[in-house]
């Protein structure tokens, strides 16, 4: 699946946001703004789809994640994802989504109201055909290709129906039933990613091998990938090294271990104890001997890793990548080698960047650019500049001697009548 349009709302303080994504995309803001809760959001949206239905209620009832300014509080969580499949040779686009109400004094809550999965060949004159159409009143679901959207089905409140269906293998849309399941979306937000270097001989039981969310040891990752995946792993460490030319060579090694005394892991707990260790090592073309990857800089360690999570996308199934404010560990100077070298190694998987810093945004095409709305109600609102108004903008900046980036930071601090001045080059929205 390749995902296309994203529209989220009733979260924290996202209203609703609906943004269409192009390989890269790039969330621009003030500081406190929302970026992160509507990273987040996406993240728990995807996630939902994926977990059980106990999981399910627990979730709904997460009050951390109910919408917390008086405007939108008693909104119920929505999501929306547009998506492009392949199956028999012939592209198609789906349209899936879903509604639940969050934990409620009342009882009410904490149930899901509304989902609907459409689907249509991709070709401007065909139109989308209902598969799922739920409402808390009623369930139906489409049975046969000739049919309509009309069969009676029973979910219980904390099941989606794409959960329930996808065991009906006769069902003759269970290839994008199955896609829709696999969804997976990881955020990265490791600001310091130090830890995940340490040579460590203790190690999670249940992890795959390349598993982001949860793997505590790179080094062993990367040694894995080595062995089982060798064009990869040369892909990685060459896109590395064209962001550090001075590093000639990273080696990765097990090492066996003799334990002194006796370790034994409770059995309860998901740990082992193993005999050997993974070490990662730098050759750098300036040093007389290879050094430990753990004694790099914090944000070296970050880049790799952010390297890692995209090479590994396909394995791992990964459809979206966040990462939060890259500026933090990137070097302005750094940025667009890094943009380059993630849009050569993502493939179909679509990376959403959240940033304050205006000097991303110079090494971006304005289309690729979702900036925050200033507004008076404490609700994040996320617009694109209009295409109708980019040369304007670029223009305007370019007058005044200084990036488009800092021009847009300009306009979003300035304000005339409470207005802020960026707002007459963005897009409607309903927000106000």
């Amino acid at each position: 699946m390749i995902i296309n349009r994203i529209k989220i709302g009733g979260f924290k303080n996202i209203d609703l946001v609906e943004m269409s994504l192009n390989n890269i995309t790039v969330l621009v803001s003030q500081n406190s703004y929302g970026k992160s809760n509507l990273m987040q959001a996406i993240d728990f949206g995807f996630d939902f789809i994926s977990k059980t239905n106990t999981a399910k209620k627990r979730m709904m009832s997460w009050t951390s994640n109910i919408p917390f300014t008086k405007h939108i509080a008693s909104k119920d969580f929505e999501m929306e994802v547009e998506m492009t499949t392949l199956n028999n040779k012939t592209e198609f686009n789906v349209v899936y989504g879903y509604r639940f109400r969050w934990v409620r004094d009342d009882k009410k809550g904490a149930k899901i109201l509304d989902e609907w999965l459409k689907i249509k060949a991709n070709d401007k004159n065909q139109k989308y055909k209902q598969y799922i159409d739920r409402t808390e009143d009623k369930i139906l679901y489409r049975t046969s290709e000739t049919g309509r959207c009309n069969v009676p089905i029973t979910a219980e409140t904390d099941e989606l129906l794409v959960n329930k269906i996808k065991a009906y293998d006769n069902l003759f849309y269970i290839d994008v039933l199955k896609k829709i399941n696999s969804i997976h979306a990881y955020v990265e937000r490791y600001l310091d990613a130090s830890r995940l270097y340490d040579p460590d001989p203790i190690i999670q039981t249940g992890i795959e091998d390349f598993e982001i969310e949860n793997n505590e040891n790179l080094p062993r990752m990367i040694f894995n990938l080595k062995e089982q995946y060798p064009d990869k792993y040369d892909m990685l460490i060459d896109s590395f090294i064209q962001l550090f030319p001075q590093i000639i060579d990273i080696v990765v090694d097990k090492i066996k271990v003799k334990h002194i005394g006796r370790t034994k892991m409770p059995k309860d707990l998901p740990l082992k104890a193993t005999d050997q260790v993974y070490l990662m090592r730098v050759v750098d073309k300036y040093l007389n001997q290879p050094i430990r990857f753990e004694n790099l800089s914090d944000g070296t360690k970050r880049i790799f890793l952010l390297l890692t999570c995209i090479i590994l996308s396909d394995i791992n199934n990964l459809t979206l990548i966040g990462i939060e404010e890259p500026e933090n560990s990137i070097h302005p100077s750094l940025l667009q080698s890094f943009l380059r070298v993630i849009s050569q190694l993502q493939g179909n998987c679509k990376v959403i960047m959240a940033s304050h810093s205006p000097f991303i945004v110079q090494y971006m095409d304005l289309d690729d650019v979702i900036i925050g709305k200033p507004n008076n109600k404490g609700i994040a609102s996320f617009l694109k500049i209009r295409q109708s108004m980019q040369k304007a903008l670029t223009s305007e900046a370019n007058d005044m001697d200084i990036s488009t980036g800092n021009y847009i930071f300009e306009l979003l601090n300035s304000m005339d009548d409470g207005v802020s001045e960026v707002v007459r080059y963005m897009e409607k929205d309903n927000n106000g």
